[in-house]
């Protein structure tokens, strides 16, 4: 080896070793200062309300790097205590531990010269954070005397300007308990990631509406959750959780709702005839939201809700007893105003919800079901917002659908949301269709059978309120018969046959225009039962439009009475049909 070459291999070994102690000699006598300064920033940013623990700091101030291990911030209990008395608590406290944080590129001498602290990454590894809430009725009221200081002007003292490029979580445990009175209510949360980027602390960003926790972007990202309902009979969860501050969006994967037991068991313990819903949306997403508003006022604000795809099951047993309730002012957008929670979504659009709704026959102990495929469409303006829906007070829904998988169903709602009656409008129409999938409901609950109808389209155009629905129906078909089923006995058959030919022969028209080519327009004056649902009150009220057109009207029911006193010399269940069918009692002597 060359003279040089010794020299120079020596003369970088000895700046290594320079280094390495000047940084050994630093890293010694700043780390007590270092220490103590942290200790104080958090009893200054707190107002003596937290403090820090934690087992061993270590730093490097040639690499720039430090670490913390068994961090802790804990909240003094005394001080707490004081300041319940004081009227000056907060509703939350948080306890706070962190297995290991690490701070990647920091410059300890920015902090001593310009009181600026600049750091690359924060890495903080499995956090645990239990947020205790009680609530705290004068930090609700709007003669309280708010606390005006910034987390900038809380730390200005010490330093100008705190700016850190990204602060990554890693498997967050987290934990809510809100007390009430003598109860807690706990939710727990575990496995969350969470990352921040571009947080900057100074005079300016506090008032920077593009930031969220003076955070240029949030992306939060929380894996599978489940919750039990208060009752126990049903959960809700979802696969997955994702924000996105910069892009205001929230996505959430696989979210359910479902009773946590099988159908036989969930009306064993309920014992009423009672809906029971499964419902199942694989993909729901936020566009737009306002998260500052959110995080503010806990008001969710957003420009839309996709829900792509999914499934609505609603099912009943009637073999159980039924509980009548009022169910005036339950409609659902007289639900919307009564929802607690503040919300205004400019477009909620649909794509490819399956509905159906299936019920259990008290009498027949069968099982009949009605399908709405492949909704479709878009709800707008829905709100409860008082002063939003002063600009304007109508919500409107146009959908699409599928009726039975077969005829093209489309509908537009209008909800008239300030009126104290619960006004609302719908209008729709029916393609064409074979008449014979409606079996899958007529057969189970009526016992009865639609033995050819060809359906060549349905208009309707109603307005309605909690208490009556008026409008007009177009029913055009052709080729429709019933038959009346019946049991094996030889006899029973044999009147039904009968019964049946009555019904096609006298009560029904096998078309519309019927043989003497009139037309019947349905003619729809519905007064609601205060004990049927919203959704009940619409079939019923379109089923009135529909006997009109098929040509039962209430006086020709009445002169054909009589041709079915005949058909029940043959079956007495024949005039039960026409009561189950038609609604009709028998005319007294």
């Amino acid at each position: 080896m060359k003279p040089i070459w010794k020299w120079m291999i020596g003369i970088v070994a000895c700046l290594l070793v320079i280094v390495a102690a000047g940084g050994w000699y630093l890293s010694r006598h700043w780390k007590p200062i270092l220490e103590t300064r942290l200790r104080q920033a958090v009893v200054n940013a707190t107002d003596s309300l937290y403090q820090i623990h934690y087992d061993e700091v270590d730093f490097n101030v040639v690499t720039g790097n430090a670490s913390i291990t068994n961090l802790q911030l804990i909240p003094d209990t005394q001080v707490y205590a004081r300041r319940v008395l004081e009227e000056r608590a907060p509703d939350n406290i948080y306890n706070i531990m962190i297995a290991d944080l690490r701070i990647r590129q920091f410059h300890p001498r920015r902090i001593l010269r310009e009181r600026k602290l600049h750091i690359n990454d924060i890495i903080i590894d499995t956090p645990s954070i239990h947020v205790m809430n009680e609530y705290h009725a004068y930090n609700h009221t709007a003669a309280k005397s708010q606390d005006s200081l910034m987390l900038y002007q809380r730390i200005s003292n010490m330093l100008n300007e705190v700016s850190v490029e990204n602060i990554q979580f890693n498997d967050i445990q987290f934990k809510f308990s809100m007390k009430t009175d003598s109860v807690v209510k706990e939710l727990a949360l575990r496995n969350i990631n969470l990352t921040l980027r571009d947080i900057l602390i100074d005079s300016l960003s506090q008032v920077d509406t593009s930031r969220l926790y003076y955070a240029r972007g949030i992306d939060l990202d929380m894996p599978g959750f489940r919750h039990e309902t208060a009752d126990s009979f049903y959960y809700v969860s979802f696969d997955r959780l994702q924000v996105a501050t910069a892009e205001r969006e929230v996505v959430l994967t696989g979210l359910k709702y479902a009773p946590r037991m099988n159908r036989s068991e969930f009306y064993r313990r309920k014992k009423e005839a009672k809906d029971m819903a499964i419902i199942s949306l694989p993909h729901i997403r936020f566009e737009h939201i306002d998260l500052h508003r959110f995080v503010n006022s806990q008001k969710i604000y957003a420009g839309s809700l996709h829900i792509d795809s999914g499934t609505v099951a609603i099912s009943n047993d009637l073999r159980y007893p039924k509980r009548l309730t009022n169910k005036i002012g339950k409609s659902p957008h007289q639900l919307l105003l009564k929802l607690k929670q503040h919300l205004k979504i400019d477009s909620v659009l649909i794509d490819g919800v399956d509905v159906s709704y299936a019920e259990i026959s008290k009498k027949h102990k069968k099982e009949g079901k009605i399908t709405f495929d492949r909704v479709n469409g878009i709800i707008r303006n829905v709100t409860n917002d008082s002063s939003a829906l002063i600009q304007n007070n109508t919500m409107e829904a146009d959908l699409t659908t599928y009726v039975m998988n077969t005829g093209k169903l489309t509908t537009v709602f209008a909800f008239d949301m300030l009126d104290k009656h619960g006004a609302f409008t719908y209008r729709g129409r029916l393609g064409p269709m074979n008449g014979k999938p409606f079996n899958q409901i007529m057969t189970p609950l009526l016992n009865a059978e639609i033995a050819s109808a060809n359906i060549e389209g349905l208009h309707f155009d109603v307005k309605a309120d909690d208490h009556r629905a008026r409008g007009s129906l177009q029913f055009d078909y052709n080729k429709m018969k019933l038959n009346l089923i019946a049991s094996d006995n030889s006899k029973q058959r044999s009147s039904m046959k009968v019964a049946s030919f009555l019904t096609n022969s006298f009560i029904i028209n096998d078309s519309n225009p019927d043989a003497n080519g009139k037309y019947h327009t349905g003619r729809i004056n519905y007064a609601r039962p205060h004990t049927y649902s919203f959704f009940k009150t619409l079939t019923q009220s379109l089923l009135q439009g529909i006997k009109e057109c098929a040509g039962i009207s209430e006086e020709r029911e009445r002169r054909l009475m009589n041709t079915a006193e005949e058909a029940k010399k043959a079956s007495e269940k024949t005039e039960g049909f026409f009561k189950r069918v038609f609604g009709k009692k028998k005319k007294k002597d």
